[in-house]
């Protein structure tokens, strides 16, 4: 049994009457998926044996943290789900374990993109040329660095497809879930929601693959992700305008 709730300890929405306050199996092998999934970041590095290897692997902090919020921000949109909703049918497990599974490959070539990009800022903030040429020859081919990219964005476009689906099923069972009406467009928002999250990645996918810019591919593939912060934040503004007119704090 979960604790009882609290909305202003939690920063839940008090509109929201939340269903899923009983932990469920589902829940906690997720959860336990989520932790392994931190985990193989951390252990994708080896144990150093000398100070000088364990100084090069503190280097990995900043590309490990990156790493560590996305995968929890990932979580926290599956527990909102769950604790909304509260669904455990053969339909949400049949998603949550796809999601598990993307989570899980995902991790990869997550940290391994974000050393990329971090060493590359590195080697353009300390103009050590010599460092880029070698991360473009040995470490990932110019040519190949456009694969990373949709490797990278097709995860991103799954995973957010997949809650996009998991929100689309409990609006399909809003009547037995008894949602009002709030609760209904709050349900339709988070089916947006993600849905944008997965459309930018999908679209850097496409300017990965096409192969329009050549070798600046992988560049412009990553400039696409600066497109989330104005989408977001109108998409935000704008749902929480149209949210105020059903608001009725319980």
């Amino acid at each position: 049994m979960r604790k009882v709730l609290k909305e202003q300890e939690v920063a839940l929405d008090p509109n929201f009457r939340y269903r899923g306050k009983n932990q469920t199996r589902i829940e906690t092998f997720s959860d336990a998926s989520f932790a392994l999934a931190i985990t193989l970041i951390v252990l994708s590095n080896t144990v150093p044996d000398t100070f000088h290897e364990l100084w090069e692997s503190m280097k990995d902090i900043i590309p490990f943290g990156i790493c560590v919020v996305l995968v929890v921000a990932i979580w926290y949109q599956h527990y909102l789900f769950f604790i909304r909703y509260g669904l455990q049918n053969l339909r949400i497990i049949v998603l949550n374990t796809f999601l598990i599974f993307l989570v899980l490959i995902y991790v990869y070539p997550l940290k391994f993109l974000f050393k990329v990009i971090f060493n590359i800022y590195v080697a353009l903030f300390t103009s050590d040329n010599s460092q880029l040429k070698r991360l473009f020859t040995e470490v990932i081919p110019i040519e190949d660095s456009g694969y990373l990219m949709a490797i990278y964005g097709l995860g991103g476009t799954l995973i957010f497809a997949t809650l996009a689906m998991m929100y689309r099923y409990a609006y399909g069972k809003r009547e037995q879930l008894e949602l009002d009406q709030y609760e209904s467009y709050a349900t339709l928002t988070s089916i947006r929601t993600n849905l944008l999250l997965s459309l930018i990645p999908f679209l850097s996918v496409i300017v990965s693959l096409t192969g329009l810019f050549n070798r600046y591919n992988f560049m412009v593939a990553g400039l696409v992700y600066f497109l989330y912060p104005p989408v977001m934040i109108v998409h935000g503004i704008l749902s929480k305008r149209a949210l105020k007119k059903y608001e009725t704090v319980k």
